[in-house]
């Protein structure tokens, strides 16, 4: 009992005391709320965001896969397992969108088929930028 009482008694310290140490950060989050609420976020904002993220990422990944195929030539499991690597990063990125376009949905309580149409417009264009590591893949598999 008397352990569940003290890590009780840390816990609440340790929350009064990040508390009291962000003195300024009130003002800082109403700058970055009045900011946000500047910038209205809709279905077309997050897939123009994120179809840039996807876009801006591609070529350093195929650089990257480019970079670490050289040292597996003739290995195709190796370098389709490096393509995979890849790919799976702009799936991470495409993730992210589709997820701020669920909470979007939810937010504004629209239609699941909105959602389901705008997501869709996403992994369109992480089809296309995967397409393209799987492309430089195909090419070193040769």
């Amino acid at each position: 009992m008397r352990k569940k009482i003290l890590t009780l008694a840390l816990a609440t310290m340790m929350a009064v005391s990040f508390t009291a140490c962000g003195g300024s950060s009130d003002t800082k989050k109403e700058e970055t709320t009045t900011t946000e609420a500047k910038k209205e976020v809709t279905y077309q904002s997050i897939l123009d965001d994120y179809s840039q993220k996807l876009k801006d990422a591609t070529p350093g990944l195929v650089k990257e896969y480019k970079d670490e195929a050289k040292d597996h030539k003739g290995d195709v499991e190796k370098l389709a397992e490096i393509s995979n690597d890849k790919v799976e990063e702009l799936a991470k990125i495409c993730n992210d969108g589709v997820e701020e376009m669920a909470e979007l949905q939810l937010k504004n309580d629209d239609e699941y088929e909105t959602y389901e149409d705008w997501a869709g417009k996403l992994q369109d264009v992480y089809q296309d930028e995967a397409k393209t590591i799987t492309d430089a893949y195909m090419d070193s598999a040769k």
